[in-house]
């Protein structure tokens, strides 16, 4: 049975939830806080690790998780009390490890005081001052005390400073809507306890002295000045802004426009007020508008400038959306006048600056026949009739700074936003603001304003669908709403169906002047020349999340300087998007996912299928031989048993200085590399060899990373592709890499079959050397599974090739295995002697960065040998390699090793960290079975410390996450 009575949520004071007049228990502070964080995403899921970063932080214990879990069920307890236990939740709704809380905005306090404080601002704006009176006072009725009172976490903070922030800013406009109605005395109470509370406020105190003095109380007024100025030089070191100094040498000088009355507002002169609207559906940009604030409240500068910002970013980000959403809001502080001009950049025939400037100077009052001929003169003039006023100017759509410049008025009083498609650097400015995608929250946070929650909540599935191909882009997310908005119920779930066809979907996005293709072509079509041009069309076929240089140079068969010269011509005119992906990198590229859509679109077919089968041939030889060199650095003395023979490239031996740069390398471009490998792989233009060989010598990074499912995906294309072609000894390969990676994610079975297919297609193919790297792993399988003597035979067998072909590296991995399958029959001496074996080779070779596994295993037999400390030495050297690898998978092992040596030792402290640290890896890498395993370990170091209520807990989510493990396997 469901509730009768609707449920309201306030956040303004202490978090709680009420049924009618009663309150619910919302449980404890961090319950609260989990809470609030659901009630301000405004029914969007948030998954469960962006729960934890908002209320834990940075000090998220291990299990936050499922604490997170235990807290939704809680409120779920509270909230839906009649619910089933197996009934669907229809109040906290679930969606994978994602949760959502819809509320009603006018049963939610904090949308109810936002939505007063907008209606008040339109009201004044439109002379309603007594209807925006009331509308304040409303919504600052709504408050009990500070904002999510007693709530932790960083979410909570944010959320707090934001809305007492907006809190104080609705208390100031109420009472200066009171002092422009002319209830002075009514105000000064209140002005002077919001002015006590916020010494520092010069807008509260400028209010406070303005009532006073039209009360008769000069003196006061003046006194209250002299208190603002002692406050701000002895807490803050600066004086008080230009308004405060203004007001009080009017209030001395006596000035008439200061009259005082009792009753009559001030009549004010009427100034040019241009904006367009706001778009009603606005989301994010808060920190844009942070900025923008931050800009607006800088205390004026000796030098007589202007405040200017420049907001850059491609088409259909919202440049202009911002620009005007914020000037409406930072209107108040520009009480002489709000302009705004469209430059017309992005046109054949920008606006010519002398034109702008003649409508610019009458629009603030100057006759058409005192305004000059001539850009320099007009220029001095507007310079002039600016010089002194708080003015604000939109500028939209600039080309250069050269067009901007003269347009600049002369007062620091003056903000002007500025918006351009091209990178303008040629402009006096620090506050550049480059606009990207919306996130997945804010697009659906668009699409609920702009057809309403109802429409979106009724068809989850084909909203996600089309938030996915609008991938945040403001202009094609508002073309969709226009396209559902009046048409019937399911009308996203069509839209959806036809937007994943890539070949419609832009012609889809379109609806009246609407359109994304439109604004993309303005900005191709301003491309400075056709070889830039080329390159956004061939830039935009690999099936990549981003490209580096080196991959644009094989993309564009041209040298690197060159490829960059073009990667930053595409950048500068927001066709593509610069980023670093690590300290020290170097800078990676990417599209728009429309965009790339768009580029597609302008090939020509059977001219376009042949470059693309050049270009991605061309792209993996050099990926693969760019693997290679920092497989050398990261393994030296390692052969993956391939001679590469690609053709020359942009990449050699030399390319990474160090290991750290190699990897770095790889962990940029690890996505690059699997999806062009798998599109190759689709279209035909690579080889099964090519596959098989970048898949074997890619592995090593994929396992010690823990990307199994990208390794699981290259072996699998290269099967495919083996067996379509055929290709028996890259089949062969490609089965080795799958089984050796479901061996690593312990789905054993399946790994037994592979390998075994491997060795046999190694067999009929004659590479003996393969064949025991097929029967090394069978082994370490047979072993995993208690097969103990099918494990010995294939081990030795493999032990004796690899010694017969003084494959000594290869040899160290035979002798490790057939050491761990030695300590779990219980021949601890024996397998003592195996480590030791293999140990030696390592330090006669040099190859000791390489022996973490060899050393873990030691570790193992040690600590059942009785030696418990010589085991933890052993797991922490065995951790120090693997760490300097950067093998996570290879850490964990040797960190729940050392936990249970720890144990034995009777050290529990040390045995819980140890397992702590090598759950949180575990989970990390996404390994359910691993991370069953590390539960255990840790329940079983907190039994022995005498926890048994954590133990316990840890048990049943080791079991749990069995369980998913075993339903991921149907």
């Amino acid at each position: 049975m469901g509730r009768d009575v609707v449920l309201s949520y306030r956040l303004l004071g202490p978090v709680s939830v009420f049924e009618g007049a009663v309150e619910l228990d919302a449980g404890p502070a961090k319950q609260r806080a989990v809470l609030a964080m659901l009630l301000c995403a405004d029914g969007a899921f948030l998954a469960r690790r962006e729960i934890v970063r908002g209320v834990w932080g940075g000090s998220a214990p291990a299990t936050a998780s499922q604490v997170v879990a235990t807290y939704v069920a809680r409120l779920r307890k509270v909230l839906e009390p009649g619910r089933g236990y197996r009934a669907g939740a229809t109040v906290l709704l679930s969606r994978g490890d994602s949760y959502a809380l819809p509320a009603d905005p006018g049963r939610f306090d904090v949308r109810a005081f936002e939505r007063a404080v907008h209606d008040a601002v339109r009201l004044r704006a439109s002379g309603d001052l007594a209807g925006c009176a009331t509308e304040l006072e409303r919504g600052l009725a709504l408050w009990r005390g500070p904002a999510l009172e007693g709530v932790p976490g960083p979410h909570a903070a944010r959320e707090r400073g934001r809305l007492e922030e907006l809190r104080l800013a609705g208390q100031e406009e109420r009472l200066s809507v009171l002092l422009d109605q002319g209830r002075h005395t009514e105000a000064v109470p209140d002005l002077s306890a919001l002015a006590a509370a916020h010494p520092a406020r010069e807008r509260v105190r400028a209010l406070l002295m303005l009532a006073l003095h039209r009360t008769g109380r000069r003196a006061e007024a003046l006194g209250v000045f002299q208190d603002t100025w002692r406050t701000l030089v002895t807490e803050a070191g600066i004086e008080p802004g230009r308004e405060l100094r203004d007001l009080q040498r009017r209030i001395l000088d006596g000035d008439p426009e200061l009259p005082v009355t009792r009753g009559e507002p001030v009549a004010v002169q009427a100034t040019a007020s241009q904006l367009p609207p706001s778009v009603p559906d606005f989301v994010g940009r808060r920190s844009e508008l942070a900025t923008l604030r931050r800009l607006v409240a800088r205390a004026a500068s000796a030098e007589a400038v202007p405040r200017i910002a420049l907001i850059t970013g491609p088409a259909g980000v919202g440049k202009s959306a911002l620009a005007v959403h914020a000037a409406h809001r930072l209107a108040d502080h520009h009480p002489d006048g709000r302009l705004y001009v469209r430059l017309d950049g992005t046109r054949p025939r920008p606006a010519r600056p002398e034109d702008v400037l003649g409508r610019l100077l009458e629009d603030l009052g100057v006759p058409h026949h005192r305004i000059p001929a001539g850009l320099d003169r007009r220029t001095a003039l507007f310079r002039t009739v600016t010089s002194g006023r708080r003015l604000l100017l939109v500028l939209d759509d600039a080309r250069r700074g050269a067009q901007v410049r003269p347009l600049l008025p002369a007062s620091e009083g003056c903000l002007v936003l500025v918006t351009s498609r091209s990178k303008v650097t040629d402009l006096d400015t620090r506050t550049v603001m480059r606009l990207s995608a919306l996130d997945e929250h804010e697009a659906r946070a668009m699409l609920r304003r702009a057809v309403g929650p109802e429409r979106v909540d009724s068809e989850p599935a084909a909203v996600d669908t089309v938030l996915q191909v609008c991938a945040g882009l403001p202009l094609a997310l508002r073309v969709v709403a226009a396209r559902v908005a009046d048409r019937p119920p399911g009308a996203f779930a069509v839209l959806a169906r036809r937007l994943l066809d890539e070949e419609r979907r832009l012609g889809e996005l379109a609806a009246g002047d609407l359109a994304v293709t439109s604004s993309f072509r303005v900005s191709y079509d301003s491309l400075p020349n056709a070889e830039s041009a080329t390159a956004f069309r061939l830039l935009s076929e690999p099936a990549v999340p981003d490209l580096g240089v080196a991959d644009a140079a094989a993309t564009l068969d041209l040298p690197e300087d060159q490829a960059e010269g073009h990667l930053e011509t595409l950048t500068d005119a927001h066709l593509l998007e610069a980023f670093l992906p690590a300290p020290g990198a170097r800078y990676r590229y990417r599209y728009h996912d429309l965009l790339r859509v768009f580029g597609r679109s302008l090939g020509h077919s059977a001219a376009r299928r042949d470059a693309v089968t050049a270009m991605l041939n061309r792209l993996v030889h050099s990926q693969i031989a760019g693997v290679h060199a920092a497989d050398r650095l990261l393994r030296p003395g390692h052969s993956t048993g391939i001679d590469y023979q690609g053709p020359q490239t942009s990449y050699s031996e030399h390319r990474f200085r160090t290991a750290d740069e190699a990897l770095t390398w790889l962990k940029a471009e690890r996505g690059t590399i699997l999806g062009a490998a798998l599109q190759g792989a689709a279209t035909g233009a690579v080889a099964p060899a090519q596959l098989a060989e970048l898949t074997t010598v890619l592995r090593a990074f994929l396992m010690r990373c823990g990307h199994w499912p990208d390794w699981e995906q290259l072996a699998d294309a290269t099967v495919r592709l083996a067996r379509a072609e055929p290709d028996p000894l890259a089949e062969a390969i490609g089965r080795l890499e799958l089984g050796t990676v479901a061996a690593a994610r312990r789905q054993l079975d399946r790994a037994k079959a592979e390998l075994l297919s491997s060795a046999q297609l190694f067999t009929s193919c004659g590479d003996h050397q393969r064949r025991a790297r097929a029967l090394n792993n069978l082994g370490l399988v047979h072993s995993d599974l208690g097969e103990f003597t099918a494990a010995a035979h294939c081990l030795e067998s493999a032990l004796d090739v690899h010694r017969a072909a003084r494959q000594r590296l290869d040899t160290t991995i035979a002798l490790d295995n057939l050491a761990l399958l030695d300590f779990r029959r219980g021949a601890l001496d024996r397998a003592e002697d195996l480590c030791a074996q293999s140990l030696a080779i390592h330090e006669a070779d040099g190859t000791t960065a390489l022996a973490s596994a060899t050393l873990n295993i030691l570790g193992l037999v040690r600590n059942g040998q009785g030696r418990h400390t010589e085991a933890v030495e052993c797991q922490q050297h065995s951790r120090a390699l693997a760490r300097a690898q950067g093998n996570l998978y290879r850490e964990a092992f040797a960190l729940l090793d050392a936990a249970t040596a720890h144990r034995a030792a009777g050290r529990n402290r040390k045995a819980i960290e140890c397992a702590e640290q090598g759950l949180r890896i575990r989970l990390d890498l996404g390994d359910p079975q691993g991370a069953a395993a590390a539960f255990t370990v840790l329940a079983d170091a907190l039994e022995a410390a005498g926890d048994a209520g954590r133990a316990a807990a840890c048990r049943a989510e080791a079991a749990a996450v069995k369980e998913t493990a075993a339903l991921l396997k149907r």
